[in-house]
Parts: C-alpha cells; structure tokens; sequence
C-alpha cells in the first residue's frame, strides 16, 4: 500500500506527517478535486487490476490516504475469495 502512498503525495504535492495526518480528508483540505480524484482511482485500477463501481467513486468511501487503503484491501480481498471459490474450470490438462 505504500504505492498509493507515494502517488498521492506525488501528485498533490504533499507529505504526510504529524501535521498531515493519513486519515486526512483530502477534498477538504483542498488537495484533492474531482479531477485528481478520477486520476487517483485511474491509477489504483491499473496498478492492482480493481476496478471501481460508480457506487465507489460516488460515495465518499475514499476522502483520506487511511480510507483508500483500507477500500483497496477490501477489493483485493474480496478478488481474491472469489478466485479461490471460482477456480478456472476452462483450462485444460
């Protein structure tokens, strides 16, 4: 997950610390807009081949470094029960 980490303080520009902390609200802080926000899960799709629902980006699931981890966590988890309970059936011996 530090990959989202050092995305998010390389594309807005910021460092978290101490008085920046992760469960930070980005868009209330104004570093983040709907702009960057659409980048963001641009790169959170591609990089760990998610993809988000509209319901995803729509619901404030994802404001803080701390919320957009523990989502993509979430999604990964649940990707890989469902790899585990649907085993590709179509390859052959």
């Amino acid at each position: 997950m530090d990959k989202i980490r050092t995305f998010i303080e390389e594309q807005f520009l910021i460092t978290f610390d101490e008085s920046f902390p992760e469960e930070t609200d980005l868009f209330k802080e104004g570093v983040m807009d709907s702009f960057g926000y659409v980048q963001l899960c641009r790169f959170l799709e591609r990089e760990f081949s998610i993809v988000f629902s509209e319901q995803d980006m729509t619901n404030n699931v994802m404001v803080s470094l701390t919320r957009i981890q523990e989502h993509v966590a979430r999604k990964l988890k649940l990707i890989a029960q469902e790899k585990l309970s649907n085993p590709d059936t179509g390859q052959t011996p």
